[in-house]
């Protein structure tokens, strides 16, 4: 639990809780609504992980401008962040949200996707459902493709590009956000019970993560397998305080005193471990840190 980073991306205390996989169901959940007003809504653009051959799905969202005005965050990685896909053409200042699904980043803000693509090196291949696709033909394999696609139909900028270890391209998971947005495509919420509660108890913040795992992941995961994952980071002043959530398989595989010792030994002096609770099979811990670590 070193930095935002370690939460939102790489799901930091899963390590301290144990491992990690999915039970089966389809989600008779309510799905909440969009978290901040104009923001592009987490449950609308995730998409169900098996349709690309993948075991799991994160998603993070953050609200830059609302960051970039803390006093106490390192603004130069944030604006690096949001800004480094698009070779200095886009300005930290005109973004309003950054979401980040799976391998791809979704900005919006106060610009238009096609002007800031035009002054990049990127060429226009087609268009797919609404949006504009953009390809940087400077950048190809041997085989042709490209190593990066960008897609906007002005509003939203999606930018996809190839990942490690995954069986699918830049073009397969940007055209299934897309139909995922559209509701053409299966929404992960829609389909999995984990992933939707998850959902549904993570709490307005400056930034929220959720992760979960494919039904098939979880066929021979034992009672003490974390199912699904949740944060919430708020700032306040000098402080940032973290909700973080656990969604076991089965309440009969959690430890309490063993999770929160195992959270306490992986905390930097700087954090603060508050409570850890339970309700059912779902774990919350509260913790702190310095809001230079965002």
């Amino acid at each position: 639990m070193q930095s935002r980073r370690d939460v939102l991306r790489t799901g930091a205390g899963l390590a301290a809780a144990g491992g990690i996989a999915s039970l089966a169901g389809c989600s008779n959940v309510p799905v909440v609504g969009s978290y901040f007003e104009g923001e592009p809504d987490i449950t609308e653009w995730a998409y169900d992980p098996d349709e690309l051959g993948s075991s799991s799905i994160s998603a993070d969202l953050t609200d830059i401008s609302s960051v970039l005005e803390e006093d106490e965050v390192k603004k130069g990685e944030i604006r690096d962040d949001v800004t480094s896909n698009y070779s200095g053409t886009l300005k930290a200042d005109n973004v309003d949200y950054s979401l980040n699904v799976g391998h791809a980043q979704i900005l919006t803000g106060s610009f238009d996707g096609a002007d800031i693509v035009e002054e990049m090196e990127f060429s226009s291949e087609d268009s797919y459902e609404g949006f504009d696709v953009y390809v940087d033909e400077e950048d190809e394999d041997e085989e042709g493709n490209a190593s990066a696609l960008i897609g906007t139909d002005g509003d939203y900028l999606i930018k996809s590009e190839p990942a490690q270890y995954v069986d699918f391209g830049p073009r397969e998971e940007l055209e299934l956000l897309i139909d995922t947005y559209n509701d053409d495509a299966d929404r992960f919420a829609d389909t999995n019970d984990d992933f939707a509660t998850i959902r549904d108890e993570v709490e307005l913040g400056a930034a929220v993560f959720v992760q979960g795992q494919t039904e098939s992941s979880a066929e021979e995961a034992s009672d003490d397998i974390v199912v699904a994952t949740g944060a919430t980071l708020t700032i306040d002043g000098e402080e940032m305080n973290v909700e973080y959530l656990l969604l076991y398989k089965s309440e009969d595989g959690i430890d309490i005193d063993e999770i929160e010792q195992n959270f306490e030994d992986n905390m930097q002096e700087e954090s603060e471990l508050n409570d850890v609770s339970q309700d059912g099979r779902l774990v919350t811990v509260d913790y702190t840190m310095p809001t230079e670590k965002f």
